[in-house]
């Protein structure tokens, strides 16, 4: 009898483990699909999230950040996110230029002046109007905007005017606007996923490609890539996103915890990004690239016409001039 109470009082003991336990282990996981290397400034600012979340929701929350694409390129990541699969992205314009071609008038070569102009639109009503929509038609929520400095051109054989841009098999991404650009310069645009532009480059599949220096420099672009030229083309920014599907089933306290956060990690991270650019710009010298300053007014007058095209056949009507209007 003593030996039945015992059993009976063990059991107890195991089943009330078995109901505690769960409940104090459990975690809610946050995965961002991130596009982006260990070494950007994009990157740290996600590092400087974990950090918040975790120690704000005093260890409930979990972030578990998978970099350099290994949860596929941005249109992967988007999807992911758009379905509810996905918890948060780090991302370039895929959202945008992959899915919503008509709204891209801001990264296209030599739509955005300088930096200035940069934070303009995206802290304005234009630069919402286009997170707006994206959250509108595909359930994405932009949380923070990163500035990721302009995007240089890299070659293995030197370019200084438009003219020597011709036959040029360059790697761009699968933004329609881009290829269109490059292509009217004469260049043969390559569309290669960012994880494999490194291979592209090395076996020759590409000649080419186009990047801001953080990633010229993360992704080794130097060990294929000869010259490093300062075209400053496009003005990018890295988008911290939010899968609304997701979002919406939290509580308004964890929502408000991760928001805040975000922002939080959005300035820390803007404001390595402007003394790292510096430093990639001296390091990829260091590793042996040439620095060239092209023809900066020439590039601008060539492409002219295409962008023009574009204004008529792509873009929505008057979006393109709200951008250059922007002051």
């Amino acid at each position: 009898m003593r030996a039945r109470a015992w059993i009976v009082g063990l059991l107890a003991v195991v089943f009330g483990l078995a109901v505690v336990l769960p409940a104090s282990a459990a975690k809610l996981k946050i995965n961002i699909g991130s596009t982006y290397g260990p070494d950007a400034p994009v990157h740290f600012g996600q590092v400087k999230f974990k950090e918040l979340v975790e120690q704000r929701s005093k260890g409930e929350m979990e972030v578990l950040i998978h970099v350099g694409g290994a949860m596929g390129g941005e249109r992967d990541v988007f999807e992911a996110m758009s379905s509810g699969g996905l918890e948060m992205g780090a991302m370039g314009s895929g959202d945008v230029s992959i899915f919503f071609p008509k709204w891209m008038v801001y990264e296209v070569p030599y739509a955005v002046r300088d930096a200035d102009h940069f934070w303009k639109f995206w802290n304005g009503p234009v630069g919402k109007d286009v997170n707006d929509m994206v959250l509108k038609e595909r359930g994405v929520m932009t949380a923070g905007i990163v500035f990721r400095g302009a995007r240089y051109l890299t070659a293995n054989r030197p370019i200084k005017t438009p003219a020597e841009v011709k036959g040029l098999k360059i790697r761009l991404p699968e933004i329609k606007p881009w290829i269109k650009v490059w292509e009217s310069l004469g260049a043969l645009p390559v569309v290669v996923a960012f994880p494999e532009v490194y291979m592209a480059l090395k076996t020759g599949v590409a000649e080419a490609q186009e990047n801001p220096l953080e990633s010229i420099w993360a992704y080794k672009f130097y060990e294929a890539q000869k010259y490093l030229i300062g075209t400053r083309h496009v003005f990018s920014a890295c988008k911290y996103q939010i899968s609304k599907k997701w979002f919406d089933g939290l509580k308004p306290d964890q929502q408000q915890l991760i928001l805040t956060a975000w922002k939080d990690a959005s300035d820390y991270a803007n404001k390595l990004a402007v003394e790292a650019d510096k430093k990639f710009l001296t390091d990829l010298q260091g590793k042996g690239m040439t620095l060239i300053e092209p023809d900066v007014p020439a590039f601008q007058k060539a492409v002219q016409p295409a962008m023009a095209e574009l204004n008529k056949t792509l873009w929505l009507p008057g979006l393109y001039e709200r951008v250059q209007a922007i002051k």
